[in-house]
């Protein structure tokens, strides 16, 4: 690919499966609300979910949302994500070896056996519940061309023929599972995301406005801003796939920036991570031996290919590292020669 800078690493012959084992077993020992309270106080928002005011940027209106449930958190005012780990070295400004000491010891409320059970059981039914949901969205999805969907795939530079893992769908933005509530039916974009094996477990959708010529946007009454991207189904180690099988993929952020990335390297697959702290989280089938992680300039784009280039050559597989032009904050701006 021309236009990108490229950092090469070796591969890595560490302890493998131990070593993510135990990074595995640090990250979830403890809610990670309870490392966020150190940063930052939350009050709750949906079943597992919790919002507070930004660590890492002044704001009034809280936009820092925490996920038990998933192990994530990610701020939609100034776009910073990760896990207790990133957050300990970021924030707490501790080593990897320090935040893992402090995940293992009794610095932070560990989860109980019985409450490990019940959160186990719990999770079991709504994965299933969630897994359901997402196979039924991207059941009643129709081919793109014709649709905003591919309206708006081409407004970002998409030229190439859209993969079988893009369709169109018209769908609630939300849903009330104790009341069976649904929102009225939007536009979007939808991205099929599957699991190790293939299979679909997930649908993020890109949701549209004015035809598909930009996404979604709507001001709340707190002066958040609503989401343009909401995802359904599974995200944690799912992928939206464009491409052949291969030994080798590209695995990055976002979808606008997958679908920029297999276009303008027709002879890769590219996987999307659909967030940057899940680039680390992609779970590889066997199969898979050299990844290229496709970073997003800027602190949170490096970190994200640091973290995840320790995971995947820890796990035995061959990383290298490309940035898009200094200038450009991702793939897709840069594709469409948007600085900024």
């Amino acid at each position: 690919m021309t236009g990108g800078r490229q950092h090469h690493r070796q591969r890595s012959a560490a302890e493998n499966d131990a070593f993510q084992r135990a990074v595995s077993e640090a990250r979830d020992r403890h809610n990670l609300s309870d490392v966020a309270k150190l940063y930052t106080t939350l009050r709750k928002r949906g079943a597992r979910e919790l919002v507070g005011l930004c660590p890492f940027h002044s704001e009034k209106s809280p936009s820092f949302e925490v996920n038990d449930a998933k192990g994530v958190y990610y701020c939609h005012g100034c776009g910073v994500s990760g896990d207790a780990f990133k957050l300990l070295m970021e924030k707490g400004g501790l080593s990897f070896r320090q935040a893992f000491e402090a995940l293992t010891g009794d610095a932070f409320p560990t989860v109980s056996d019985e409450e490990r059970a019940k959160r186990k059981e719990d999770d079991a039914r709504q994965l299933a519940e969630r897994i359901a949901l997402a196979r039924s969205i991207w059941a009643s999805s129709v081919h793109p061309a014709g649709t905003p969907a591919e309206v708006y795939a081409r407004s970002r530079g998409i030229i190439m023929p859209l993969p079988e893992t893009v369709r169109f769908v018209m769908t609630p933005r939300w849903r009330d599972a104790e009341t069976g509530e649904v929102g009225r039916n939007h536009p979007a974009m939808a991205c099929a995301l599957q699991d190790a094996h293939g299979a679909i477990v997930g649908v993020q959708c890109v949701f549209l406005q004015d035809g598909g010529r930009r996404k979604y946007e709507r001001i709340h009454a707190d002066g958040s801003k609503a989401k343009a991207k909401l995802t359904f189904g599974v995200i944690v180690g799912s992928a939206f796939r464009i491409g052949p099988p291969s030994d080798h993929v590209v695995i990055c952020e976002g979808p606008e920036d997958g679908l920029t990335l297999r276009q303008q390297l027709p002879d890769r697959t590219v996987w999307v991570a659909c967030g940057t702290a899940l680039m680390s989280r992609v779970s590889l089938p066997s199969t898979i031996r050299y990844i290229t992680l496709a970073g997003d300039n800027g602190t949170a784009g490096q970190a994200a290919v640091d973290e995840a280039t320790a995971a995947y050559m820890a796990g035995g597989v061959e990383v290298a590292a490309i940035f898009p032009d200094e200038g450009f904050k991702d793939w897709n701006d840069q594709l469409r020669g948007v600085r900024g």
